[in-house]
């Protein structure tokens, strides 16, 4: 059996009623076994993804080098 931490600390958000049966629509699409893994996941999911201005730098400066590439050709 797989020994886990145990989970002691709480995150409290409000919702709108719209919003709750949005996550709860997806969380049993996704087949999460309760909302709060379902959240959990997602949001530890948005944590490992790069913040967006380092996705828009990237892509400026791949832009930038093809742009100087074609210039040259």
């Amino acid at each position: 059996m797989a020994v886990t931490k145990p989970r002691n600390r709480s995150l409290i958000f409000r919702l709108t009623q719209d919003e709750y049966e949005a996550l709860q629509v997806a969380s049993t699409d996704e087949g999460a076994r309760s909302l709060s893994e379902f959240a959990r996941v997602k949001l530890f999911g948005a944590l490992a993804t790069p913040p967006l201005h380092t996705e828009l730098s990237a892509l400026r400066s791949t832009m930038a080098r093809l742009a100087e590439r074609l210039e040259k050709s």
